[in-house]
């Protein structure tokens, strides 16, 4: 009989700053297509790709998609993701990863506008008394929201 091997284990491409900065470079770069957000369409998007030694993505597909331009654009974004490298022993290791993009429609405005006033009362602070009289000022801020 043979001993077991006690080698260590594999190592896996990662993307730099991990999970975290993953979601963070998703979140930032996902651009909701215009057809979708005509259709006010919302849902999840699976998507599963390989990575190789090198950091670099292959094989991209579509597990589950809602159309509509959405299975398109996480194509584009998965494309663009650049992983660590990882080789095992002088050679590459290719790792399996499976994510879910989520569309959520972005919070609806409120037509119409809104206005705020604000008084203000400038008084001058001085150790003496003086014969200057406070001044009154109004702000008034009108804000279009749309």
């Amino acid at each position: 009989m043979s001993k077991p091997r006690k080698d260590e284990p594999l190592k896996t491409p990662q993307y730099k700053g991990g999970m975290a900065a993953l979601k963070k470079f998703i979140t930032q770069n996902l651009i909701y297509p215009q057809q979708a957000l005509d259709a006010k369409i919302e849902g999840d998007v699976e998507v599963a790709y390989d990575v190789d030694g090198l950091g670099r993505i292959k094989n991209v597909r579509i597990l589950s998609g809602i159309g509509h331009g959405c299975d398109e654009e996480v194509i584009r974004l998965i494309n663009s993701l650049v992983y660590q490298t990882a080789i095992n022993k002088g050679k590459n290791t290719l790792t399996h990863k499976k994510l879910k993009i989520n569309f959520k429609l972005p919070a609806a405005k409120p037509a119409g506008l809104s206005f705020n006033y604000e008084l203000k009362k400038n008084l001058p602070v001085t150790e003496k008394p003086t014969a200057v009289k406070p001044t009154l000022s109004y702000t008034i801020s009108i804000k279009r929201k749309d």
